[in-house]
């Protein structure tokens, strides 16, 4: 048997047999996600609320500058929960970006956290350090999960929008949002054990990102601004994602087919990037710790 063949075939096997023991610990990871939700807020009084209340204050904040001092109060974007004619009301947009967006900023910071604040339990236990990402990113979904129906309380009182037919797209749009969220969690986990000071740096990247992404405005703003800058905004891995829940939440109008096939590329991509990165650097995390 050719050499290639036997390393290939070695590779596969040690694949599956991570991937086995993996599965065989998901509880391990459930619980250490549980565990970390409820201490972080334990001495808070709202705990999980708080959430919530981050991207919905945050979100409240940029309504008021962009919404009513610089009166944006609604966008010329089509949408089948209204009326037609009726222009999408910026509330409903912005929070549409704002809380997905804050479900890719939690599981970062949770990812970039999560190898080196367990570094005792790492040293205790043997078990694969995949498992720590994964159950930072479970510390987000859940909290991300929960925002998903005070959002639709949200703009249903306030904008009258409610969910339809469209909302039915929810839910692969969440399991796409999670895999690319993993991919990124696994990247920065994997990055900051020799680089501690990307601790620092996600911050200011993350808010970057939100001013780059469509939240605080529409795509149609950046017309005639150049083909460059509109194709790099179009680049932005989370555009295609932001437009799924923008349909899923209200109905609005996209090519389904394009924007679904790139973000599926761009999840996969990350997580196979991610997570390949991760476990070849698996064995030599301790040397940092």
């Amino acid at each position: 048997m050719p050499p290639t063949s036997v390393a290939s075939g070695r590779a596969v096997r040690a694949a599956r047999n991570y991937l086995l023991d993996l599965w065989s610990r998901r509880e391990f990871a459930w619980y250490l996600a549980m565990g970390n939700l409820k201490a972080r807020n334990a001495s808070t009084t709202l705990g999980l609320f708080w959430w919530v209340l981050n991207p919905l204050l945050l979100g409240s904040v940029y309504w008021l500058v962009f919404g009513l001092i610089f009166d944006r109060g609604t966008l010329d974007v089509t949408s089948r929960a209204l009326a037609p004619g009726e222009e999408l009301p910026f509330l409903a947009y912005l929070l549409s970006g704002m809380f997905p967006f804050y479900f890719t900023q939690t599981s970062m910071t949770g990812g970039v956290n999560s190898i080196v604040s367990n570094a005792r339990l790492m040293a205790n236990l043997s078990f694969p350090r995949l498992i720590l990402p994964i159950a930072a990113l479970i510390e987000s979904a859940v909290g991300f999960l929960t925002s998903v129906g005070v959002f639709f309380v949200v703009v249903g009182l306030v904008n009258g929008i409610w969910p339809g037919p469209w909302t039915l797209w929810l839910l692969p749009t969440i399991m796409i949002h999670v895999l690319f969220n993993f991919g990124l969690s696994t990247i920065v986990a994997r990055i900051a054990v020799p680089f501690r000071d990307l601790n620092n740096l996600v911050p200011y990247f993350t808010r970057l990102w939100l001013y780059l992404s469509p939240i605080l405005y529409q795509a149609s703003f950046l017309e005639g601004k150049g083909e460059f800058v509109e194709t790099a905004f179009r680049l932005n891995p989370l555009f295609p994602i932001l437009e799924l829940y923008r349909y899923s939440f209200a109905g609005i109008e996209i090519d389904l087919g394009s924007t679904l096939l790139i973000a599926i590329a761009w999840a996969v991509g990350l997580a196979v990037i991610g997570a390949t990165s991760f476990i070849k650097y698996e064995g030599k995390m301790a040397r940092y710790l």
